[in-house]
């Protein structure tokens, strides 16, 4: 779309209007101040739930609406991922999952499949509980020492090690020795996001963009290497699985790049949104002292003293009502998700948009609607989730998306979340919040963070 063919002129326009740079100086300013998508959900109560973006030097269709949602992720002949998104990840990912539309992503999305099924996930809590018996001595220095303890980053060096076994059989043990990896994850995450408000970081922050994609690379082609040395006969992780198949030529064609490619997609599937989740969902809770009673009666009448199983998380039903509390307040994965049309195309509301144009939803702004959600849609209530009617529409809750790309490892997603703080209330660790933030800012890239971080002091009861 441009200024002369947006869909409807009724459509209303952002709030601010900036020459050639369209409202990005606003987003800017916003993304400074960490209120980026705070801002998206007072356009959207004021605008309505189609307004058009202006990004820079051309138009976005921004929608709100569950049923026009519905349309753009399940209609995949009529809406792809768009180029800019290559541009911004492709030298990272790649050509992998992430970043792939038509038989592509739905080559790499078969090979992924088998990992997330039901018996494949059932061996998975070994390696939770693993990661988690290094995440409690590290809970146990910070109650000795009484130093402050940043969660976000806690459950990202906790999901890594768990990832990183799952995807290439690799225990990285980060919670117990520092990994540059995952400090170079972070940065190029960041940076990701940076440029895109600041396109001149391209050239001021490149040697250090350089530096971080080497580190990345050079990390995973050794575990690639080290994989194809040892061999992958009876390994159960997802870059054993792709190789056996490349042996038995269930697939061809495959290079180092791909297998790359494959576990860096692999790796952003999982690492951080459940992080994320993990850190916004005791964010909530630590404000409030009676959803963190309820979670610890509960967890201790349904685990106990005994191993926390799948069987144990599928009966913290009170614990899923928090999480999914928190995934709406707080969605981690892709904040704005954008698709280019294919062809025109005309939305339930009857909008028409032309080829090759814009449009974008974000879970973030459709989660906090009043119309949908209340007038206590800003606050933290599990119980609303109690009420099986809470959904007027599916499409109204889509933290994992929806549709044909929705998450393979959504399910993965709770079981580990659930796990890991059954294991932490288990064990006695109890968490005062130290930056009650509100609204908790964020950073935006692929994935949504705290800006600030979660951070906390740790205490031990008996």
């Amino acid at each position: 779309m441009t200024r002369d063919n947006r869909p409807d002129k009724s459509i209303p326009m952002p709030f601010f209007d900036w020459p050639i740079l369209g409202n990005l100086v606003t987003v800017a300013i916003n993304s400074i101040r960490g209120i980026e998508l705070y801002d998206m959900v007072e356009r959207t109560t004021k605008l309505g739930k189609y307004w058009i973006h202006i990004p820079a030097l051309g138009m976005e269709l921004h929608i709100s609406d569950p049923p026009s949602i519905k349309a753009l992720l399940e209609d995949l002949d009529s809406f792809a991922l768009p180029p800019y998104r290559f541009f911004l990840f492709g030298e990272l990912f790649g050509h992998g999952i992430f970043l792939s539309n038509g038989e592509a992503w739905n080559f790499q999305r078969n090979l992924a499949k088998p990992i997330f099924h039901l018996p494949s996930r059932t061996d998975m809590f070994e390696t939770y509980h693993k990661a988690a018996s290094h995440l409690l001595q590290v809970l146990d220095l910070a109650v000795t020492s009484g130093e402050t303890i940043e969660l976000q980053q806690l459950f990202k060096r906790f999901t890594l090690d768990t990832f990183s076994q799952i995807g290439f059989g690799y225990p990285l043990n980060s919670l117990l020795h520092p990994v540059q990896f995952s400090s170079s994850f972070d940065w190029i995450f960041k940076e990701v996001d940076n440029r895109m408000k600041f396109p001149w970081r391209r050239v001021t922050k490149e040697k250090e963009w350089r530096y971080h994609v080497g580190v990345i690379e050079e990390f995973i082609m050794g575990l690639i290497a080290e994989r194809r040395k040892e061999g992958w006969e009876g390994k159960k992780d997802f870059l054993s699985r792709l190789l056996e198949m490349e042996a038995q030529k269930e697939i061809t064609g495959v290079t180092e790049k791909f297998l790359k490619d494959q576990v860096m997609n692999f790796m952003i599937a999982g690492r951080d949104t459940t992080a994320v989740l993990l850190a916004a969902t005791f964010y909530f809770l630590l404000q409030s002292p009676e959803c963190e009673e309820k979670v610890a009666r509960e967890i201790e009448e349904v685990v106990g003293k005994e191993v926390v199983t799948m069987n144990h998380t599928k009966e913290l039903r009170y614990l899923k009502n928090v999480l999914d509390e928190a995934l709406r307040l707080f969605p981690p994965a892709v904040p704005v998700n954008s698709r280019i049309c294919l062809k025109d195309v005309v939305l339930p509301n009857k909008v028409k948009i032309r080829k090759g144009g814009y449009v974008s939803y974000s879970p973030f702004v459709v989660h906090r609607l009043k119309e949908f959600w209340g007038e206590d849609a800003d606050e933290f209530k599990p119980e609303r989730w109690e009420d099986k009617d809470i959904l007027k529409h599916p499409y109204q809750f889509v933290p994992f998306q929806k549709g044909p790309r929705q998450c393979l490892g959504m399910n993965m997603a709770y079981e580990e979340a659930k796990c890991c703080i059954a294991i932490l209330y288990q064990s006695g660790f109890r968490f005062k919040l130290l930056n009650k933030e509100n609204p908790l800012l964020h950073n935006m890239a692929a994935i949504l963070t705290a800006r600030n971080g979660i951070n906390v002091k740790v205490q031990k009861i008996n």
